[in-house]
């Protein structure tokens, strides 16, 4: 079983929801989004409780004191100002926008339904959908366990909607180049 979660109104980045991507050859090509949530978001408290019962769901032995994580299990949803990349790197440091917000990373081994702000489906060369748009997005936590020792609570992408436009992340080559 697993939680609903619904993310209103977050900025979305590191997004790879049109094509599946693997980031490791040992990886099978997932769809996936990182979703920046500012810590003062309405939506937070109940993204943290779900996370925490798709934990008491899967390990119910030790996921016994509500808003306590335990030790040794990994989460999806991440403190940017408190948490660091497997380089040892703040994630806050490594992505100035992670500053002051979570960040809540997504996948699925199936493409993820991608609409608009009417609910009409968006292909990726409309251009709707980028990193640093804000885009509601529809998840589900669940438990997992991955060999004898990895254990966590992670989110599966189910569906991604477009809010509003934002300063797309990445650079702009557009002045990179001399007119021919």
């Amino acid at each position: 079983m697993s939680k609903k979660i619904m993310l209103r109104n977050v900025r979305l980045s590191y997004e790879h929801i049109f094509t599946p991507t693997k980031f490791d050859e040992n990886q099978e090509a997932k769809y996936s989004a990182t979703f920046i949530i500012p810590k003062d978001h309405a939506d937070l408290p109940a993204i943290k409780r779900a996370m925490f019962e798709a934990g008491q769901e899967t390990f119910a032995a030790d996921f016994v004191k509500p808003g306590v994580w335990p030790r040794g299990y990994t989460c999806s949803l991440k403190d940017a100002d408190v948490e660091t990349d497997a380089n040892g790197i703040l994630l806050a440091e490594k992505n100035p926008a992670y500053e002051g917000c979570y960040v809540l990373e997504a996948n699925s081994i199936r493409r993820p339904v991608v609409v608009d702000r009417r609910k009409a489906a968006v292909a990726e060369d409309d251009g709707v959908i980028y990193s640093g748009c804000y885009v509601n997005a529809s998840l589900a936590a669940a438990g997992y366990t991955y060999g004898k020792v990895k254990k966590g609570i992670k989110c599966y992408l189910n569906g991604v909607q477009f809010v509003k436009d934002g300063e797309r992340f990445g650079s702009d080559a557009s002045n990179d180049f001399d007119a021919l």
